[in-house]
């Protein structure tokens, strides 16, 4: 009896098993000027620091930091950008507040949506603790509902400080890494992270020494046919029927 029902549950697994869907697209451009980023099969979030403790890696007095989330918005660029920093894609990019505006407004950054700084970050996505040096960072932060296995990235990049793309599994091991090559004009490129399975559950984008504008977003979104899942559920539904017809028995 229990290893019919096994077999079952197997059988309904591999009729309902997900297909890959076209990659979805996220484009600023598509929303409102300071309009929240939602995406299907995907949470975007804006990772910035905040202090929590004063004992950085056993030092006492020395302050620490971590991770606190909030929403991405649209930002329309339009005239604020400069020459190269113009939006390959409209005029529209991923940024960490409506205005577009950095929360800790650092030197030379106005609104424009940016993101980075530190590249340490971008080497831990749980259970994260930072020092000083990264106390001013910001970076996008995207975590899928059901693991993919491609995920890029159209950003800036400038004097050789590319926007850089990590790429985590569910248990936060890092699984591939990738920067902004020049590839759609002198300072914009994509930052492509493929693997042989799907196994990305989250990706942390921004610039490593820098903050970098971000344009665009693809990914690949698993999903289940609807006849496949139709099939699966009435094929369960009829091995319970028999099970209970041999319980009569």
């Amino acid at each position: 009896m229990r290893a019919l029902f096994a077999r079952l549950l197997l059988m309904v697994a591999v009729v309902s098993a997900p297909v890959w869907a076209a990659a979805t697209t996220i484009d600023p451009n598509d929303y409102g000027n300071g309009q929240v980023i939602t995406a299907p099969g995907a949470t975007f979030e804006t990772e910035s620091l905040v202090q929590t403790g004063t004992n950085f890696n056993g030092s006492p007095g020395v302050p620490s930091y971590t991770p606190v989330f909030g929403p991405v918005y649209s930002f329309n660029v339009g005239t604020n950008c400069v020459s190269v920093e113009c939006p390959v894609v409209g005029t529209s990019v991923f940024a960490p507040s409506p205005s577009g505006a950095l929360p800790s407004a650092p030197f030379g950054y106005n609104s424009g949506g940016f993101w980075g700084n530190n590249g340490s970050i971008l080497g831990c996505s749980q259970n994260c603790v930072f020092g000083g040096d990264q106390s001013e960072s910001i970076f996008l932060r995207v975590s899928f509902a059901d693991p993919t296995d491609f995920v890029d990235a159209l950003a800036f990049s400038s004097g050789g400080d590319s926007t850089i793309l990590t790429a985590f599994d569910s248990a936060g091991d890092e699984v591939g890494q990738a920067t902004s090559g020049l590839s759609t004009n002198p300072n914009w490129g994509y930052a492509v992270v493929a693997t042989s399975t799907a196994d990305i559950s989250t990706v942390l984008i921004g610039g490593a020494d820098s903050y970098r504008q971000i344009n665009e977003i693809t990914y690949d979104v698993p999903e289940i046919e609807p006849g496949t899942a139709a099939g699966g559920v009435t094929l369960l539904l009829g091995g319970f029927v028999i099970l209970r017809g041999r319980r009569r028995h």
